[in-house]
Parts: structure tokens; sequence; C-alpha cells
């Protein structure tokens, strides 16, 4: 008993220790970034993450569970690679795994996929080598290390997003991030771990997500529209304004055209509709809010052209009363001829301001496209992902069954 006490306090002291170490690292970052460290980051973490487990665990878990999760990592990584994809490095969570962050989403969920599957496969190689050691020298710790590996990349493949498994059958449909959802939820109350909390909670956001991605689209095609109908608009008040370029208060014209959208902004903002509104029930009201933001939004951008159009017309007006008033002191006489004086370019300002909603526009339709088609895949790429995800996950099923009667058997053993 008092053996057991001692090293209960011992490894209270060490999670002290480790809490402390953590908390300076925190105060510190800013001396990390001076030094750089970023470029550190994954074997710091990796280091980090093997000093907790070995608190609780032992040194040799630490050490075994931190190298299955590390290659793990690492086929996300090369797969993101060969996808031209870039990424951040790897970053060990103690007692949550690891991670790495796409810069960037991938083309499709067909690229997704190889992504995610690379890392279970991975995984699974990453053990295989502790198949041969166990049978060769009978040492319980590499069942251990057959066990641990095989379990990771099994739950990995759970199909429920963030997961592998969710990502990877994405391709297949989405709808079976839902019944994943109803799998887990007995385990929230049976087995209330935090991982699983975390993992359902990322779970329903992601799936709630992908239900709301009609509605996402249908407000992208409003934002498309309102490019339209402003193109339209700019054109109008091109062809209008190159008419009164001429006119002696043409800088008042312009300033007319900006009352306009003045006004225009105070009737689409008496037109918004208040209060909260509930998805799906309101998708109608979140629509015209959207609508009217857009139109707002473009509006403003507008009224900033036309201000910015006029200042120009009015420093080009100064420029040439200057020079006018520098030829007439120069030759009184008027013996020279008096010098061209350059018109004021009105097309030039409208080509500049067009070119860059067709830019924004451009970025939009991108995005919408992607997002619209990210899903589709061929019954082809549906029956391969399939059988793929099928055969990983049944040779991982078949390791963690011969993982756990190594355990069995060697469970006195293990240290």
């Amino acid at each position: 008993m008092a053996e057991k006490a001692e090293k209960q306090n011992q490894s209270r002291l060490w999670t002290i220790l480790a809490g402390v170490g953590v908390f300076l690292m925190g105060k510190l970052k800013w001396v990390f970034g001076l030094l750089k460290i970023g470029k550190f980051a994954t074997l710091l973490s990796m280091f980090i993450s093997m000093g907790a487990y070995a608190v609780f665990y032992g040194w040799k878990f630490a050490v075994a569970i931190v190298y299955l999760i590390f290659i793990h990592e690492m086929g996300h990584l090369v797969a993101a690679k060969q996808k031209g994809i870039k990424t951040s490095p790897a970053i060990f969570i103690p007692f949550m795994g690891a991670a790495i962050g796409m810069k960037e989403m991938p083309k499709n969920a067909k690229d997704e996929a190889y992504i995610a599957y690379a890392g279970p496969l991975f995984g699974l190689i990453s053990f295989l080598p502790a198949v041969f050691l166990y049978e060769s020298t009978g040492q319980p710790f590499w069942g251990l290390v057959i066990f641990l590996g095989a379990l990771i990349n099994l739950f990995n493949l759970f199909p429920v997003s963030p997961l592998d498994g969710g990502r990877i059958v994405g391709v297949l449909s989405t709808k079976i991030w839902f019944v994943g959802l109803l799998i887990v939820i007995p385990y929230l109350f049976i087995s209330p771990d935090p991982i699983i909390f975390l993992i359902f909670l990322f779970g329903i956001m992601t799936w709630w997500r992908r239900v709301r991605e009609d509605f996402e689209h249908n407000k992208t095609e409003l934002t498309l529209e309102a490019f339209d109908g402003e193109q339209e608009k700019l054109s109008q008040i091109q062809q209008e304004l190159f008419e009164y370029r001429d006119m002696p208060n043409f800088s008042h014209i312009i300033g007319t055209f900006i009352e306009d959208v003045r006004v225009a902004k105070r009737r689409v903002k008496d037109r918004a509709p208040t209060g909260f509104t509930f998805p799906i029930f309101q998708d109608k009201k979140k629509i015209e809010k959207h609508s009217i933001i857009v139109k707002l939004e473009m509006l403003n951008n507008r009224e900033r052209f036309l201000r910015t159009l006029r200042e120009a017309y009015d420093k080009h007006l100064k420029k040439r009363e200057m020079l006018i008033q520098t030829y007439n002191e120069s030759d009184p006489e008027g013996i020279f001829s008096p010098p061209e004086l350059e018109d004021f370019n009105i097309a030039t300002y409208f080509e500049a301001y067009e070119k860059s909603l067709l830019e924004e526009k451009a970025k939009t339709k991108k995005v919408y496209d992607q997002q619209k088609n990210y899903y589709v895949s061929n019954m082809k790429t549906k029956i391969i992902v399939l059988a793929l995800y099928l055969l990983l996950a049944g040779i991982l099923s078949a390791f963690v069954v011969y993982g756990n009667h190594l355990m069995e058997v060697n469970r006195f053993l293990i240290t």
C-alpha cells in the first residue's frame, strides 16, 4: 500500500511539473518565436507528448504510441504532397494524438479521401515489423505495439468526419456521417470519454455544414447575380457620364450619381428584416438578409468608386487651370500656340473598376463551382473507394483481434 501511494505521489508530482512546464512555455512563446522554433514544432510537440504519456504509462508505451501516431501522420503528409497541397507541420497533442493542417482544400472529395486513406495505410505498415519481431522473439512489448497500432488506425476509420474514415466515405455518400453519429451517441453515455465527445461535436458540425450546403449555394448564386447587376449598372453609368463629360459642371453631375447611391442605400436598409432567424424554418428570411448585405456592399463599392472618379476629375481640372495660368503668364501676347490639354479619360477608371469586379466574381464562381461539385464522383470511383476502405478495415480488425489475443496471453508480463 505504501509503495502504491508513493507511486501515486510521484505521478501527481510529474503531472504538476508538466503543467508548470506547459504554463511557462505559453508565457515564453515570444522567445520561441524569436528562435524560429516553429520549424521544430513537430519534434518539440513529439517530445512533450512522449513525456506526458511516459508519466502515466511508462516510457516504452510512450515511445510506441508516439511512433505509431507519427507514421500515421506522415502518411497524410506524403499523400498531401502528392496532390500538391501544402500542409502545416504535424503537431502532437498529449492524449489526443496529432494533427496536420491543410493550407488549402483538396480539389474534390476523391483527393481528400486519398489523403485520409494514406494515414491508416501508413499506420498499418508502421506496426507490421512488430509482428515479425514478436514471432521471432516472443517479447510481449511487440504484442503491445501490434495491438496499439491496429486499434488506433481502425478507430480512425470510423465513418464520422473529421476522422479519416468520415473523409473517405464522403466519396460514397455524406449521409453515412449521420449513421456514424447515431452509433457514437450510445458510447457518449456508456463511456463518456472526452475524445469521443470532441469527435461527436466536430462530426455534428461537419455534417451540419454538409446539410446546409444547398442553402449556402443559394446565397452564393445571389452574390453572383449581384455582380451581374452591378456590371449592368456600371455600364449604364459609364454611358451617361460619357455623354456629359464635356459639360462644365461635370463634377456636380458625378455628385448626383453619388447621391443616387446614397438614396438607394437608405431604401435597401429600410427593407432589411430584423430579429433573429432560425435555420431551416426561416431560410427565406436569411436569404433576404444576405441579399440586402450583398446589395449594400455593392452600393458601398460603387460610391467609393464614384468618389474616386470625382476626385480624379477635380484634380484634372486643377491641373488644366494651372497649365493655362502658366501659359498666360509666360506668353501674355499670345505669340506661341497654347499647349494641348489632355482630356479626362473616363473609360480608364471604369475599366479598372470593372476589372476588379470581374476578378472578385471569378473568385466567388471558382469557390462555388468547387463546392457544388466537391462530392460528385462516378460509380467506378465509389466502388474502388468502398473496396479499399473495407479491405483496410478488415485487415486492421484482424490485427486488433490478434493483438488483443497477444495482450491477453502476456497480460502479466507487459510492463
